[in-house]
């Protein structure tokens, strides 16, 4: 993995649907990335690298002839969109994806480690809250490491 994406930021949508990309995720995304859309109803922002990744993986999984995994690329394709930063550090968010994350105007990009999450910012505190709960108690969702 070369770029780990870290941090939370509160960004507003402009009145063109644009929004602006934290300075230190702009590096990875300067030539151009992908916005997909995300789990949770989020969009995932993917660099070049890792959206290649994903469609191979998909692409492959559909020769197999399984229809849901042929059902899954169409959606995936059809529901992406290239995108490119201006020179301010914006990216223009389509109007179907917006919809689809429910973004309004508030809202908080994420860095998550292999990819950058943009959440409304009101879904964003909902979905926060399980996972800070998850990271009290790590307990509850590690796997068992078998002997005791």
């Amino acid at each position: 993995m070369e770029e780990l994406f870290v941090g939370q930021f509160e960004h507003a949508l402009d009145a063109k649907g644009r929004i602006v990309l934290p300075a230190s995720f702009r590096p990875s995304f300067d030539q151009s990335g992908f916005l997909i859309k995300g789990s949770e109803g989020c969009l995932a922002l993917l660099t070049p690298e890792r959206f290649r990744d994903i469609a191979q993986t998909m692409a492959a999984r559909s020769e197999e002839g399984d229809v849901r995994h042929r059902s899954a690329k169409r959606s995936f394709g059809a529901g992406a969109a290239h995108i490119l930063p201006d020179k301010q550090g914006r990216i223009a968010v389509p109007e179907d994806l917006r919809s689809f994350a429910h973004l309004e105007r508030e809202c908080v990009i994420v860095g998550v480690i292999d990819e950058v999450e943009i959440w409304d910012r009101s879904r964003w505190q909902e979905i926060t809250e399980v996972g800070d709960s998850l990271l009290e108690s790590p307990d509850e969702f590690t796997e068992p490491t078998g002997g005791d």
